[in-house]
């Protein structure tokens, strides 16, 4: 049976960074000793940096922070059957204390969540690949 959905296009990674500039909410995926885990995160693009923050005790700070992780925004229209999708991955790093001193408060991640968000991670945008679906 053939499907007669829309048309995927893959995106060039300066659409991909135009499209992470829209929004400020992702998801953060990282593995666990349970299994992989994807979580909703507030960001900022610094630069060529994606940073989110993070508390202290929290299971994104035990399993994300120096590992591997995939960060993805996207944007679904389900009555035009039309979206995106942005992937970065890589290396999650803690944001250095210079480079954290250098930021104002407005390109700091607003978390949605309370509590104390006091850890500052980066991904840097090196490896970044996207995809839309337009109606067939």
């Amino acid at each position: 049976m053939l499907d007669q959905g829309g048309h995927v296009q893959e995106l060039a990674p300066p659409e991909c960074r135009r499209l992470l500039e829209s929004t400020s909410v992702g998801r953060l995926g990282y593995c666990t000793e349970q299994g992989p885990r994807i979580v909703p995160m507030n960001y900022a693009l610094v630069g060529d940096i994606l940073t989110f923050r993070t508390g202290p005790n929290t299971e994104a700070s035990w399993h994300a922070i120096f590992q591997e992780v995939a960060f993805e925004v996207d944007a679904i229209d389900v009555v035009r059957h039309t979206g995106w999708s942005v992937l970065v991955v890589g290396k999650a790093e803690l944001l250095e204390a210079t480079s954290l001193q250098m930021l104002d408060l407005s390109q700091m991640p607003h978390p949605w969540a309370g509590g104390e968000r006091s850890i500052v991670a980066q991904l840097s945008l090196a490896h970044i690949t996207g995809r839309r679906v337009d109606p067939a």
